[in-house]
């Protein structure tokens, strides 16, 4: 690595710093499992007189990023051929788990309001589905039936629309399709293969990073939908080492289709490796053709890359976050990554955006980052 480069990173880290845009960040630059950066500033902890060093090795929760390895999930399960892409989604949760979590009313309902929804519409949020609601705020009541509630109060939008319900029910979907619980299918089909021994749901596998102070954010989304909830975390503390999404924390116990997965920078950029080796895995460091395992056939793994519609592929996301003709994701808590296949580059920057006294859209930042990563590790 040029002293020019790493110079030219550390002082946009230090920048980021300086200007109260988080905490503390980790940012890592791998091209074929090799590091080209690694650099860490700030606190992981800064609360008071608790405060903890940003390091390298510092496990963040990924909040949305998470999407993007039950995304892999999903792309497994369509390789082995336990599902395809047109799999109706409805009928996956009906006929592989029979009234699960639905009495008549409620199966009847959700099978007019979730139509011909497909697997693919759901990873490419082009189902229309609402973007958000706070489950929470009806615990004690199934998925399911909150589901067709909403459903019908927000009807589907004939466009792309973000929304974390797509990923909501592709775990639903992961666990009807495994016949296991959400975090030890994940485990199976994406954390153990691919060799990522930092990334987790529920307990962070290392030193976590503090989030917001309670969910401030959340309380006034709540507050504007005229709902309530009672149950919120103190606003005197910050969350550490708890998913910062309320769905992921209060209705579903940590472990979520949109949320709730833990990692390291390391682990995040062995995920993107993956993708750019076509859904292969391979020996960290490897770079002999042909010498890994295929786990994902190579048309989903480019598929997923790729923009099939209002800046989405499958799980991942295209356009101006991601300079360079890239793709990635991001999360709330600060979370980024983004693969670059033109330059063959694995860019990770994770942040605690939200642990600071006014959080900031840090995108704009997230695109100067890897654009100095991309000027300075042109492929040789």
């Amino acid at each position: 690595m040029s002293t020019h480069a790493s110079g030219d990173l550390t002082a946009l880290l230090d920048e980021g710093l300086s200007e109260k845009r988080y905490a503390g960040a980790v940012l890592r630059i791998e091209r074929g499992g090799r590091l080209l950066f690694e650099g860490a500033v700030g606190h992981a902890l800064a609360d008071g007189k608790n405060r903890i060093v940003m390091k390298v090795d510092s496990v963040f929760d990924l909040a949305s990023v998470t999407k993007l390895f039950i995304t892999a999930a999903i792309l497994r399960l369509v390789s082995t051929g336990a599902c395809s892409l047109l799999s109706r989604v409805f009928e996956l949760l009906e006929t592989r788990a029979p009234g699960a979590g639905m009495d008549a009313e409620t199966r009847r309902r959700l099978r007019v309001s979730l139509g011909a929804i497909d697997l693919e519409s759901l990873l490419s949020h082009s189902s229309g589905l609402h973007y958000w609601y706070p489950f929470y705020t009806r615990r004690g009541q199934s998925f399911e039936t909150v589901l067709a509630d909403v459903m019908e109060l927000h009807p589907r939008q004939a466009e792309v629309v973000y929304s974390d319900l797509n990923f909501m029910l592709l775990g639903r979907i992961v666990e009807v399709l495994t016949g296991k619980g959400l975090a030890a299918a994940v485990s199976e089909l994406v954390f153990e293969p691919l060799g990522l021994t930092r990334t987790s749901f529920r307990r962070p596998l290392g030193q976590a990073v503090a989030t917001e102070a309670g969910n401030r954010i959340e309380e006034g989304m709540v507050a504007a939908l005229g709902l309530t909830f009672d149950l919120w975390r103190d606003r005197r503390l910050p969350i550490l080492g708890e998913p910062n999404d309320g769905n992921c924390h209060y209705y579903f116990d940590g472990v979520a289709g949109h949320a709730g997965v833990f990692s390291d920078a390391r682990d995040l950029c062995r995920l993107g490796q993956f993708y750019l080796d076509g859904g292969v895995i391979m020996a960290h460091g490897a770079e002999q053709p042909g010498s890994g395992k295929r786990w994902i056939l190579a048309t989903l793994a480019a598929e997923a890359l790729r923009d099939g519609g209002g800046g989405r592929g499958l799980g991942f996301q295209t356009g101006d976050n991601y300079p360079g003709g890239g793709a990635g994701h991001t999360g709330f808590t600060g979370c980024y990554l983004h693969i670059n296949p033109a330059s063959g580059l694995n860019i990770a920057l994770l942040a605690n955006r939200l642990h600071v006294a006014e959080p900031c859209d840090i995108n704009p930042f997230r695109k100067r980052i890897s654009e100095c990563a991309l000027a300075n590790f042109q492929r040789p």
